[in-house]
């Protein structure tokens, strides 16, 4: 499709900050992330984000005007269809959904479960600084619990200038210290007849 190339995510490492108290110490956790070395397409990258960009414009999104776009490929999806997204407001505000939750909804429903490239396109802030068009807390948590490290699931914020593809992130900096349950909780009961292996490289 494209010209593959090797992005490199580079090593963080910031340790501990600790501060006494006279009712105990207080620290701040550190960080330590191995570098890591991913091969993607970029053309498939490029039509993730000309599809997030074009959905971005169906937005339902009468209120703010802040059109939102999402795209992906799903790795346990054998066609690596573009599955795609819409931000769609509504008057009582706490049932909007955001346009990366639209779209992984949609892969859910189709039955995958391994999220592999995400592309996020805020249409009206591609020349704004990462913070003001990339992921919010809810849909970090939700691109969490579809993420995986085999493959490493990648998620490339649209924008960042006229030659940018974009910025990108793993999960290990798009939501460090992200809420789990599936280590302490048994897998939710299936119907009978059917069945859903969970891939242990995956954290979902």
């Amino acid at each position: 499709m494209g010209a593959r190339v090797e992005l490199v995510l580079p090593a963080v490492i910031r340790p501990d900050a600790t501060t006494p108290t006279p009712f105990g110490r207080l620290t701040v956790p550190g960080r330590a992330i191995a570098e890591k070395r991913v091969s993607v397409d970029s053309g498939e990258i490029a039509g993730l984000r000309d599809a997030a960009r074009a959905v971005a414009g169906r937005a339902h999104a009468p209120y703010s005007g802040f059109r939102v776009g999402a795209a992906l490929i799903m790795a346990d999806d054998p066609e690596r269809r573009t599955i795609a997204g819409a931000n769609v407001e509504n008057a009582s505000y706490g049932g909007t959904i955001c346009a990366e939750r639209s779209a992984l909804a949609q892969a859910a429903s189709l039955g995958f479960r391994k999220l592999e490239l995400l592309v996020v396109s805020c249409v009206a802030t591609l020349d704004a600084p990462v913070a003001d068009r990339s992921p919010c807390g809810i849909c970090r948590q939700m691109i969490h619990e579809f993420a995986g490290c085999d493959p490493e699931t990648l998620v490339i914020v649209d924008g960042g200038g006229a030659d940018a593809l974009g910025d990108v992130f793993d999960l290990d900096r798009l939501l460090p210290y992200g809420f789990n349950l599936m280590s302490e909780q048994p897998d939710a009961v299936i119907p009978a007849g059917q069945s859903e292996g969970r891939d242990p490289a995956f954290r979902s």
